[in-house]
């Protein structure tokens, strides 16, 4: 009997966090349910020998180098027998049944619906971005700090980052954060999967913009709650980690050349220098803004 869901988990020397994320998994999903595919992406020897020694039923890919997120996803699925596609992050971990309450609501939904998410928490139980809406100029002018003028019409239609607030229902989002996407594989398959030049951030906003496109709807399930450990942050000990913004700066040009075209990239790329010229002068420390412009440069 084939699986109905294949739950596709790309790990990257996160031994700890993958341990907590596939015992969640284990504690609410019987076996011939779903199936579990681990993609490591070159990490240390004794991260891929801790999933093989203690998740004897985990199919475990083992990459000979780091591909990224997207590309190692469209791995996995070359290898998953489900009819659905569960990518989970190995920093997430379920509190309840989440893969058949998303498998029920697609089930259910028309076809035009093919994917849904859940609402993500911390371990504290403090909402963290679930969804959020597609990047554009005016966003990005809006983050520079000019939000603030028009606070109620950024939160609904220019965040890139929302929480699941007082939603009790299923609602309809542009794009559901990458930790938790539960598909169709027939959708995914049909629209060309990860996009696999963006090696981190932004592959998930690109693949839903795509489906969005095609007429596809996708929604989040406020009630099914998965804790994120890690999250979203820019932050490394209350400092800037630049690694993974150059990583965000890089795969945001990429975005905005390939879906609104080379203008638009270059003129958000302006913003950002603006926006960092801007923090310079009320306070960023001229070496931070150095290396932030060096590296927006390069993106």
């Amino acid at each position: 009997m084939n699986p109905q869901v294949s739950i596709i988990i790309v790990n990257y020397n996160s031994q700890q966090t993958l341990g907590r994320c596939i015992d969640s998994i284990d504690k609410f999903v019987s076996e011939p349910t779903c199936e579990i595919i681990v993609v490591d992406n070159a990490s240390a020897p004794e991260s891929v020998r801790f999933i093989k020694e203690k998740y004897p039923r985990v199919k475990c890919i083992e990459n000979t180098e780091n591909k990224g997120f997207g590309a190692a996803n469209n791995i996995g699925v070359q290898q998953a027998a489900g009819k659905y596609l569960f990518f989970l992050n190995p920093d997430a971990i379920l509190t309840n049944n989440a893969v058949i309450r998303f498998y029920d609501f697609l089930e259910k939904a028309s076809l035009e619906v093919v994917s849904c998410g859940g609402n993500l928490i911390k371990e504290n139980g403090e909402l963290t971005t679930s969804y959020g809406n597609f990047p554009s100029l005016l966003q990005e002018w809006s983050d520079i700090g000019f939000r603030r003028f028009y606070p109620q019409y950024y939160d609904k239609y220019l965040c890139l980052g929302k929480t699941c607030k007082k939603e009790t229902r299923p609602f309809c989002v542009p794009y559901i954060t990458g930790a938790d996407i539960f598909i169709r594989k027939a959708a995914f398959q049909r629209v060309g999967g990860f996009d696999e030049r963006f090696f981190l951030y932004y592959e998930e906003t690109d693949l839903f913009y795509r489906l969005s496109r095609m007429g596809y709807d996708s929604y989040i399930l406020p009630d099914v709650k998965i804790i994120h450990l890690e999250g979203p942050s820019m932050l490394k000990d209350g400092e800037l980690n630049y690694e993974k913004w150059a990583f965000w700066e890089k795969s945001k040009y990429y975005y905005f050349r390939k879906n609104r075209g080379r203008f638009a990239a270059g003129t958000a790329k302006g913003m950002q220098i603006f926006s960092l010229i801007l923090h310079r002068l009320f306070g960023t420390r001229a070496y931070k803004l150095r290396k932030a412009l060096k590296i927006t440069r390069k993106a």
